[in-house]
């Protein structure tokens, strides 16, 4: 595989899911967050009951998610702000989604790349 600092995973209900450290910031010991490949969303999960079955992620399945994959490292890799200028959550302590239009994170609030790159704050 790469060297993403986040791992993929299948699991027998929620199927293909990245398990990404920097978005297990605000929860607690007992749960976690999985961003789903298929819904292209993130959610809590509790720790105990979902990760007994994970298991890795098989090279020809993480083939035919390529391009899911691509979205989630792009929009990973493209937050110039950890946190949304809309709410001022941190991203990492949030449950979010990708904007199929922008290909960027989409915070619980509503907000993406597609409101913040219209939106220009005036100088002083």
């Amino acid at each position: 595989m790469s060297a993403d600092p986040f791992q993929v995973f299948v699991h027998p209900k929620l199927g293909v899911v990245i398990y990404d450290p920097a978005a297990q910031m605000g929860l607690a010991r007992e749960q976690m967050r999985l961003f789903k490949l298929g819904a292209m969303s993130a959610s809590t999960f509790l720790r105990e009951i979902v990760s007994k079955d994970l298991t890795a992620c098989p090279e020809e399945l993480v083939n035919e998610q390529a391009a899911s994959l691509s979205a989630y490292r792009s929009a990973r890799a493209a937050r110039r702000k950890p946190y949304c200028e809309q709410c001022r959550r941190h991203y990492g302590s949030v449950d979010f989604s990708l904007c199929a239009e922008c290909s960027s994170i989409r915070c619980t609030c509503g907000t993406c790349g597609c409101a913040s790159s219209s939106r220009r704050r005036k100088a002083a």
